[in-house]
């Protein structure tokens, strides 16, 4: 059984957002520049760099240990060093608290970014 306004199958990415039609906090007018340069991407794809010859690593497996914790598997770009690794990704706190929270999910609520004094010298 499906909620109202949700389709069988269907992806919220699918369904155009009020807020991003009207110009609202979520569309690409508010996007830093970096976010709408061609060719970029952001978000969907981690990338690290190979810790032994500093190449391009890209993520090649992963898997969901639990809901906080994914272990991914790398493969360095460099054909010659070949170095595969795995690595550990981990959710760590919340910035944004969620519109439809999990009951099993406790996070500390933390700040998006740390907190520089100003240049009050």
């Amino acid at each position: 059984m499906t909620s109202a306004g949700a389709k069988s199958g269907s992806n919220m990415q699918d369904m155009p957002s009020a807020a991003a039609s009207s110009g609202g906090r979520f569309s690409s007018d508010h996007q830093p520049a970096a976010f709408k340069e061609a060719g970029r991407r952001f978000g969907s794809h981690i990338q690290t760099k190979c810790p032994h010859c500093r190449a391009p690593a890209k993520v090649r497996s992963s898997k969901e240990l639990t809901p906080l914790f994914k272990e991914l598997r790398f493969q360095c770009s460099d054909l010659e060093c070949g170095h595969t690794f795995v690595a550990s990704l981990t959710i760590d706190r919340t910035i944004a608290p969620s519109a439809r929270p999990n009951p099993s999910i406790r996070l500390p609520i933390g700040h998006p970014r740390p907190t520089t004094p100003a240049n009050d010298d």
